[in-house]
């Protein structure tokens, strides 16, 4: 079975914030990165529901998965027969809290829903 990925505007941005710091250091190790972490976005295609649900899960609206990359978590929910990506986060970083949800979409908290552009 294949799933449809959608990544948020919230979430691209966190890409690019990414890209950004690890390049100062290093940007052929940036762009290396990015792609592994790209290519974890695109495996979400497959059997997405075998991530386990984060310890952000249990805030209101759907459950929230994720997906381990190294040190970073990818966030996502699920809607149907489509994974919604809401945040790329580093592991050190504090559980994404009720103040983050405000970055995701009104459509995303309430039913899972997204208006943006499938992951190629």
């Amino acid at each position: 079975m294949t799933y449809r990925v959608v990544v948020t505007p919230g979430a691209e941005r966190d890409l690019d914030d990414i890209f950004q710091f690890i390049a100062r250091n290093d940007p052929g190790v940036a762009r290396r990165f990015a792609a592994a972490l790209r290519g974890q976005l695109a495996a979400l295609k497959t059997l997405p529901t075998c991530c386990p649900r984060a310890p952000e899960d249990g805030l209101d609206g759907p459950a929230i998965r994720h997906l381990l990359h190294g040190r970073h978590r990818i966030l996502f929910t699920m809607n149907g027969r489509t994974a919604v990506v809401l945040q790329v986060r580093h592991g050190a970083r504090l559980p994404m809290g009720a103040q983050s949800m405000g970055s995701v979409p009104r459509e995303v908290r309430r039913r899972g829903l997204t208006r943006t552009p499938a992951y190629p």
